[in-house]
């Protein structure tokens, strides 16, 4: 029939491989997440975190074996695929034959015995540009030996995934959009579109894949399949195969044990039942272990050059972490930090006061834990250098960031006047005002730089009296006496509380 796909060049590679894709059906076009995405979906292979080797042996039907082994490894480029795929069937009867001259058999003779052997070398790679999109590729050699004739066919896979949400995913993909022949053959290569949907629930505890495929010559093909881990290492698993009707119904399970993995799947069609074993062993360091290694070297490096006050080389340190681990959000945050204190403020670097407040305000800020120390130390260093205009933009705009009700403003006045004479000044004009919680909120301000500050705590004390909070005004004025035994004012004042 023209509908169907045994005959078609390749044909043995349309099956599939690996116990655990088997035994949910084939239905595995978008999860494609272990070292068998070299063959399913090479878009699937950045999933792949360590080294992993799996091969899978399948007896189909008389004298009829399929053999894959695949290699896969992670790298900075992308991750890298190296499979075989081989159909080996034996035992067909040869034999000669001699026609007249209507083309009737005339005379058959047995003459032995020959095999058929098929078998595809792929080179896979797959890359995540982004934590949620994926794209890869394979090139396979695929090269037909029958008794005494062979052919050869060069062809390529693309494709890509997409994550949408934690529960569903999606691939796609074109198999043979490329190819070439050779040998004794003028068969070609079918070009194939497949689609692939999942839905992952339960953390991955239960997926169900849905799988349809069209090739050129023939009716579309569907496969669904499921998988539920019971536990940490037990998984089941059923599948269906139909074209267009069902051709095959599939069920396995699998063992993993740390780096190994153990899956058997069994497939149930009208020449009988198959038996497929999978084995799969990870090793070597996973890529985000290198990643996060090389992440934390990194920020390290970047803040040893916030502690000498190069900022720009901060800034740069920063970027190549975020290159190396591209889906960390922290990091984006602290760069987003430092690209702001940059265009301010490109160092800090020295042994002054001034310098040193700078250093360790924006390392603060950029670390995001604690604004409020970055908002002290900022304000001190300006205290310290009040004409400096682009620290005050650096600084208003940390105080936005951490919620500060009152920003620091240029300071007006007497050059000599500093940004806490400012905020004293501005605390005692609340007081004359009736404004009290302003002027406890800019005395607060003060003592954050400067927690003995006589003035500021007379302020703050003269401002809870007023508003008739004398158990808060006593306790700070009490802070004074300790500090000036002798202030008369404010000891007359204590006087007036009972």
């Amino acid at each position: 029939m023209a509908g169907e796909t045994g005959g078609q060049p390749g044909a043995f590679m349309q099956y599939g491989v690996g116990a655990r894709a088997l035994g949910m059906g084939g239905a595995f076009y978008s999860i494609a997440d272990d070292a068998s995405a070299a063959y399913w979906n090479p878009a699937g292979l950045p999933q792949v975190k360590r080294q992993e080797i799996t091969t899978m042996q399948a007896s189909l039907f008389a004298q009829t074996s399929l053999t894959y082994l695949a290699y896969v490894r992670p790298a900075g480029s992308g991750t890298w695929g190296l499979s075989i795929l081989q159909l080996q069937s034996a035992g067909f009867e040869k034999v000669d034959a001699k026609f007249d001259n209507a083309g009737n058999a005339i005379e058959v003779k047995p003459s032995g015995s020959f095999n058929d052997a098929q078998r595809a070398i792929g080179i896979s790679w797959g890359k995540a540009v982004t934590d949620k999109l994926a794209f890869g590729a394979n090139v396979k050699q695929v090269t037909r030996q029958l008794a005494g004739s062979s052919d050869s066919q060069l062809a390529m896979d693309v494709s890509m995934m997409r994550t949408f949400s934690p529960l569903y995913r999606m691939g796609i993909g074109i198999q043979n959009a490329f190819s070439k022949r050779g040998g004794d053959t003028d068969d070609k290569m079918p070009v194939t579109l497949k689609v692939g949907n999942s839905l992952h629930l339960f953390k991955d505890r239960l997926v169900f894949g849905a799988d349809i495929s069209k090739s050129q010559t023939s009716d579309p093909n569907f496969r669904f399949g499921g998988e539920f881990w019971a536990s940490r290492w037990f998984a089941l698993r059923f599948g269906l195969m139909g074209n267009p009707t069902i051709q095959e119904t599939d069920f396995g399970f699998g063992f993993h044990f740390r780096s190994l993995s153990i899956d058997i799947a069994n497939g149930i069609h009208d020449l009988g039942a198959s038996t497929r074993i999978s084995a799969s062993f990870r090793f070597g360091r996973s890529r985000e272990e290198k990643s996060d290694e090389q992440t934390k070297v990194l920020i390290q490096s970047g803040f040893e050059a916030f502690k000498e006050g190069n900022f720009a080389l901060a800034s740069v340190r920063f970027q190549q972490a975020l290159d190396a681990d591209p889906a960390n959000a922290q990091i984006k945050a602290m760069i987003a930090r430092l690209q702001a204190v940059v265009s301010l403020i490109p160092q800090a670097q020295g042994g002054e006061e001034f310098q040193t407040y700078v250093r360790k305000g924006v390392m603060s800020y950029v670390d995001g834990r604690d604004l409020r120390v970055a908002v002290n130390s900022l304000r001190y260093a300006y205290n310290k250098n009040s004409k400096n205009e682009k620290l005050l933009n650096l600084l208003n705009q940390v105080e936005r960031e951490a919620g500060v009700g009152e920003l620091t403003r240029r300071i007006d006045g007497p050059e000599m006047l500093t940004m806490i004479d400012q905020k004293i000044y501005d605390a005692r004009q609340s007081i004359y005002e009736g404004k009290y919680d302003q002027a406890i909120r800019r005395a607060q301000d003060v003592l954050d730089l400067e927690p003995a500050n006589i003035v500021a705590l007379e302020i703050m004390g003269s401002a809870f009296f007023l508003m008739e909070e004398k158990a808060k005004a006593k306790a700070v004025w009490k802070r004074v006496m300790e500090i000036d035994p002798n202030n008369k004012v404010v000891s007359e004042f204590m006087s007036q509380i009972k």
